[in-house]
């Protein structure tokens, strides 16, 4: 049974959820800034996030999942809707950030945060304070199709800038996160069909517990990892002055775009169709609103993007979410 709880445990819910995110990154701040860690650790983590615990994550997101044909109905509604909002943020990204005069790496990344929210770490605890635990199984189609985009057209992106063939760029979309995104959906599947036949291997369920009891805690890792990057590589960034804020407009206007008008684009489109559950469109809405993804800045830094420019999105819209994200459910609510 989804329940919706009160409007203040759910602004409860994300102001904890982002304190927690923001006390993450005050840590790898503070180690930077007094050089309690190496030079070179920021590099560690990024690499340790794509390399190891978000591949880990992915797979256990999807592997550990049983859809029945509701679900997977609505569920296919969400990835595809989800699929082609995230495409229409990459267009209004791509239209900004050329008004912008942004070029190179740093309008590939723009591009990116225009697409990618933090949709595990912030989205899931709001979800489930306003539905309730079920929600969650629809929310992973909305990260199926996040997750899709991100390791294709994000890889490209974010190692679109170096000078080298179509071809080359190509390669890195076969790496450790789609590998491990097709491995998990093809798992996925298979309990979903062949459950019975499944039911009469002996051991494969406590063969499969091991495994995950495993992998799961190492998947995990991947937001607190994210966000000490976060928080080192802010450690090195100067902002003395409110002319040094100012300087930095493109990310309000990201912001805007991102925790604002695109959410409201996205009420005001689902107003009009009747035939898709509301349930598909507020996990839809509510994961668009999210503030830019952390693992963005660790793909920059991986392929040698701007990953700073990556990192101050991610700080200040997540500090912005703080109001925008309530506003948002409290739209919601009003339509809902």
């Amino acid at each position: 049974m989804i329940e919706i709880q009160s409007l203040t445990a759910q602004i409860q819910i994300l102001i904890n959820q982002i304190s927690i995110l923001v006390i993450m990154g005050l840590i790898g701040f503070i180690a930077g800034k007094t050089r309690y860690l190496p030079d070179n650790s920021g590099t560690v983590l990024s690499r340790t996030v794509i390399k190891l615990t978000a591949p880990l994550l992915i797979f256990t997101t999807l592997a550990g999942r049983n859809f029945t044909k509701d679900i997977l109905i609505n569920g296919m509604f969400i990835f595809l809707l989800g699929a082609v909002f995230i495409m229409f943020s990459f267009v209004l990204g791509h239209f900004t950030g050329k008004i912008l005069g942004l070029e190179g790496a740093t309008k590939n990344v723009y591009k990116m945060h225009f697409m990618f929210g933090n949709v595990i770490y912030l989205a899931f605890p709001l979800l489930r304070s306003l539905y309730g635990d079920g929600i969650l199984i629809y929310a992973v189609f909305f990260n199926l199709a996040n997750d899709a985009i991100l390791w294709t057209l994000g890889i490209f992106l974010v190692n679109r800038h170096k000078k080298v063939s179509v071809k080359e760029n190509l390669k890195h979309l076969i790496n450790a996160n789609t590998i491990a995104f097709t491995a998990g959906l093809v798992i996925m599947l298979i309990k979903s069909n062949f459950k019975g036949i499944i039911d009469s291997i002996p051991y494969i369920y406590d063969i499969g517990g091991f495994i995950s009891n495993a992998f799961i805690p190492i998947g995990e890792a991947t937001v607190p990892l994210s966000m000490l990057f976060i928080g080192l590589i802010l450690s090195e960034t100067k902002i003395s002055s409110a002319k040094d804020l100012i300087k930095r407009y493109p990310i309000f206007i990201l912001a805007l775009f991102k925790l604002i008008l695109i959410p409201c684009i996205a009420l005001f489109v689902f107003s009009f169709i009747d035939f898709v559950d509301p349930l598909v469109k507020a996990v839809i809405i509510l994961q668009l609103s999210m503030p830019c993804g952390t693992i963005v800045p660790a793909l920059a830094e991986q392929y040698g993007s701007d990953y700073r420019i990556a990192t101050e999105n991610v700080f200040i819209t997540t500090l912005l979410g703080i109001v925008t994200m309530p506003l948002v459910v409290y739209l919601l609510s009003l339509i809902g």
